[in-house]
């Protein structure tokens, strides 16, 4: 049975409360206690619109309160090292909003400092708890489409927000730690293994130095292939595709899935096609009733914070290849 877990938010921004502290208030166990921004305004604002007792206009203040078990880091991109390695300092299991760093070396002082701490890290790549994706992963593992063979992972959409973080490299912006980091995510964990060679296509960048769009092959053992790509200026479009030896899946809207919507898995097998669907389902939710377990010692970490450092590693390979 799990315990009771009560959570700190930091940065109540667009994901943190339509998706995350929603997510939170559905878990049993789980209590979104307090939430800070440095605008206490917003603050202010996201706990009366979820009855969250207690707010704060200072990070570390909220890290320092003693009732807090656990924190969701939901700031931008540069800031995820320094709070977490704060967070752990105070004692609090972190779940940090992806890419859980801005490089690998980023990455190995979270994880070392969380170590040190004896608390919990992890990833929040939520698309991995979904029904669909967890279909899809065990369709792998049962041999149902043969041997791997290849895998093509696309995330792009039109970015038109120029006072957004992920308009400033100096704040962890672009496409590649935004959207690409998902696509990499996604090949290495199909693929269950780590790439043995990154070969990067195409890398560009705007007048600010921000990455705006990356193609890159990634060759896995077994001459396993995927191809990844992202963008921020191509048209909205998110896919995995996954081709064995006997069949090929393609999964539309592979990454952000709403609790609200339905999803498909379309499945070829030579002539024969077949659209297996699924139900709603919130993958934030199970994201956050996974880690409250855990939290609370009732669960061991599905996906502990090596695996995200891990796609740092290959997203630190396309950005040296993209600047050379």
């Amino acid at each position: 049975m799990v315990g009771q877990c009560n959570w700190g938010v930091l940065g109540p921004g667009f994901i943190a409360t339509h998706a995350v502290i929603p997510a939170l208030q559905q878990v049993r166990g789980a209590r979104v206690l307090a939430v800070a921004s440095r605008d206490r305004t917003r603050a202010t604002a996201s706990a009366r619109l979820f009855n969250i007792k207690r707010v704060y206009d200072d990070y570390q203040a909220l890290l320092d309160d003693p009732d807090i078990a656990a924190v969701y880091i939901a700031l931008p991109n540069h800031l995820h090292r320094t709070w977490t390695v704060r967070a752990a300092q105070a004692g609090k299991h972190v779940l940090c909003e992806k890419p859980l760093a801005l490089n690998a070396a980023e990455g190995a002082e979270m994880i070392a400092a969380c170590q040190q701490a004896g608390v919990l890290l992890m990833e929040a790549v939520m698309y991995r708890f979904h029904p669909r994706m967890l279909h899809l992963k065990r369709m792998l593992a049962n041999g149902e489409l043969g041997e791997l063979r290849f895998l093509h992972a696309a995330f792009s959409f039109p970015f038109r927000a120029p006072q957004n973080y992920r308009a400033y490299p100096e704040y962890g912006g672009g496409a590649l730690l935004d959207v690409g980091s998902y696509c990499v995510n996604a090949a290495r964990w199909l693929a269950a293994s780590e790439p043995q060679e990154v070969q990067e296509f195409s890398y560009s960048r705007n007048e600010k130095g921000v990455d705006m769009a990356t193609s890159a092959l990634l060759r896995f053992a077994g001459d396993v292939l995927a191809h990844v790509q992202c963008s921020f200026s191509a048209a909205e479009h998110q896919v995995i595709e996954v081709v064995g030896s006997e069949a090929a899946v393609t999964a539309p809207l592979a990454f952000t899935a709403w609790r609200e919507d339905h999803t498909t898995l379309l499945i070829q097998r030579g002539a024969t096609s077949e659209q297996r669907e699924f139900a709603p389902a919130d993958p934030y939710q199970a994201m956050v009733a996974h880690f409250t377990a855990c939290a609370t010692g009732c669960a061991e970490l599905l996906y502990p914070p090596a695996d995200g450092q891990a796609t740092l590693r290959v997203l630190d390979q396309l950005r040296t290849a993209g600047t050379h």
